[in-house]
């Protein structure tokens, strides 16, 4: 069966370039914190090498199908037992490449496995999900507490670096610049896990008054923030979502309510690509068939109209592509994008201000 992208006809393409970025400016920091003050400029670049590395698993979709990739991702390179038994080796190899350098090899494990495990650390709690316990368990933890992209917590860690690098090494002021950056941001995160909590609750609460009974719920920030955050529930094989602000007076009482749809999948819950998608997506998944066959879609990143109207394209979904004798055995993602057209970026911010 042939297939094609369906437009959602988006303004913003969402793609891994400005997380990437801000894992490199974290391991940066860390770097410049750890040893920067023995070995200069060396220290916060080595660090921002080491903090894109585990991303570099990426390279492995060149060499396997979708399916597959799906699940290589934030495994192996993201796995705190494998940084354990991968740091000292790393920092032997970086203390041999530059001799003589005032670094020890102590001093060069220490930062190469905090820039590492700080890199895990600040994915773990996304929404994506990370294997933080490869090859123990492939199950991809999530916290769910920062959107994949927020440029509130990659800008103070940015400034704090890119200011202490201009100073001279030792001084207390690179020291405290950098340090800056990284306790503000670490602050920022912690603010997400406290954010989190008041509208998991806020949320349940609307759950419970419209008599909701739901299976599984989880809160989510929508893109850019920890003030408006997305609630979903599972009842009855149907998605109910709500937007829920840390300012609103009163629990939401409007819910969108999407059909699963999960019986589209009887009989091929074990074929390859179904089941990579529905341990990608944890349940938080709705299923419908198109002009080219059936399209699963992962709603824990929102929607293309940001849940502001009737109906959207998730950022996250998938057309499902049968072989020969009609299994699932691949798929291919479509575009992940997320729209700004008209008043949508005003009526964002009016429903996070609680309005």
């Amino acid at each position: 069966m042939g297939y094609t992208l369906l437009d959602v006809n988006p303004d913003i393409t969402y793609d891994n370039s400005m997380d990437s970025l801000t894992q490199i400016v974290l391991g940066a920091a860390v770097g410049e914190a750890t040893i920067g003050h023995k070995v200069g400029k060396k220290g916060a670049l080595w660090g921002a090498a080491l903090g894109t590395l585990p991303d570099l698993d990426v390279v492995a979709s060149v060499f396997l199908d979708p399916v597959a990739s799906l699940s290589a991702h934030r495994a192996a390179t993201h796995s705190f037992p494998v940084v354990m038994l991968a740091a000292p080796l790393l920092a032997w190899m970086i203390q041999q490449f530059h001799g003589d350098d005032k670094g020890s090899y102590r001093d060069w494990t220490l930062m190469v496995f905090l820039t590492l495990g700080t890199h895990i650390l600040v994915d773990l709690l996304t929404v994506y999900g990370t294997q933080i316990l490869w090859p123990i368990t492939d199950h991809p933890f999530g916290i769910d507490s920062i959107f994949i992209v927020d440029p509130l917590y990659t800008l103070p860690l940015a400034i704090g670096v890119v200011l202490a690098l201009f100073q001279n090494i030792g001084s207390r002021l690179r020291f405290r610049v950098n340090a800056a950056g990284l306790v503000i941001s670490s602050i920022y995160l912690l603010w997400g896990l406290g954010a989190k909590t008041v509208v998991q609750s806020s949320f349940q609460e609307s759950l419970a008054s419209q008599d909701i009974q739901a299976g599984q719920v989880m809160t989510s920030p929508t893109p850019l923030n920890t003030i408006l955050w997305q609630g979903m529930a599972v009842a009855d094989d149907t998605l109910h979502v709500g937007l829920v602000s840390i300012f609103d007076e009163d629990p939401p009482s409007h819910f969108l309510s999407i059909p699963r749809r999960s019986h589209l999948l009887d009989g091929h819950l074990d074929d390859r690509a179904v089941a990579q998608l529905m341990w990608f997506s944890k349940g938080w998944y709705a299923v419908e068939e198109d002009s080219v066959g059936l399209r699963f879609m992962d709603y824990r990143f929102g929607r293309s109209d940001a849940w502001l109207e009737a109906s959207g394209a998730p950022i996250f979904h998938w057309h499902l592509i049968p072989d020969s004798l009609g299994a699932y055995t691949s798929f291919v993602q479509l575009p992940t994008q997320l729209s700004a057209r008209g008043g949508r970026l005003g009526a964002l911010y009016d429903r996070a201000m609680g309005r």
